[in-house]
């Protein structure tokens, strides 16, 4: 299958609201777009979705990884959702579970090779994780206000890769978690760690965050869409944590130019 069959799919309209593409429903229409270009620039190698919902950005992703012929993505998703989600979508072959219709979603467009989907359910301390250090990761379906911001923080800060990148749903223009962030990320940039981040960290794993930041830098961009022309205007936008080495020069295998 090619990206023009899957942009097609996701611009469906959904079978609960006709005014509204599948992709719409939750406000990814064109974050989506978003990561298969990044994906495509940076050609990660281990990519991971909490929340995979319709699959929407899902194939997306998928579609850029296998285009690069590299990487996989790792699809999270409880199911608790799915009754909800079969009402967006015109089905012909009846799925029982979520699982069953985004196997069978993964096998229509080909990408077999390229996402592996889990039903998993999170906690508060417990999100998931592979053995590879992480190079995006895309959180959907965690809280977005402050207390989620701090725990995927305390969760996922020594998992992700040297050149990597963390986005939050919603976090942005939910004013106190943006505002938080923004806090959390400024302290980062001056090598200090806000003691919220390190409680009941062992003392190894505090001395080695401290060592993350000393050759890290930080970024806060804030990507968000305007209200005109949104459907879902409460699913607007995404913060996003890029994760670099601090250095002049960028060592990702990018060729400089002196």
């Amino acid at each position: 299958m090619s990206l023009k069959k899957i942009i097609e799919r996701n611009e469906l309209k959904s079978r609960d609201n006709k005014e509204e593409q599948l992709q719409e429903v939750y406000g990814t229409e064109h974050f989506g777009y978003f990561l298969y270009s990044l994906i495509k620039m940076e050609r990660p190698k281990t990519v991971i979705e909490l929340g995979s919902g319709l699959g929407t950005t899902s194939l997306m992703i998928g579609q850029a990884l296998k285009e690069n012929n590299y990487g996989k993505l790792w699809a999270i998703d409880d199911g608790r959702d799915w009754k909800d989600l079969q009402k967006c979508l015109n089905l012909n072959i009846k799925y029982n579970t979520h699982k069953e219709f985004f196997i069978d979603l993964i096998k229509k467009y080909g990408l077999e090779s390229n996402i592996n989907f889990k039903t998993t359910s999170l906690t508060e301390k417990d999100y998931f994780h592979t053995k590879e250090k992480i190079d995006i990761i895309f959180c959907d379906c965690t809280d977005a206000g402050p207390k989620g911001v701090i725990n995927l923080l305390k969760y996922y800060l020594l998992k992700m890769n040297t050149y990597s990148s963390i986005f939050l749903d919603r976090s942005s223009t939910i004013n106190h978690s943006f505002l938080m962030l923004e806090t959390i990320i400024s302290h980062l940039q001056n090598n200090k760690i806000p003691d919220i981040i390190t409680k009941d960290w062992s003392k190894k794993q505090i001395n080695k965050l401290y060592e993350l930041i000393k050759k890290t830098k930080f970024t806060l961009i804030h990507l968000t869409d305007q209200r005109e022309g949104k459907k879902n205007f409460q699913q607007n936008s995404r913060s996003w944590i890029k994760i670099e080495p601090l250095d002049v020069f960028i060592h990702n295998n990018v060729e400089n130019f002196l």
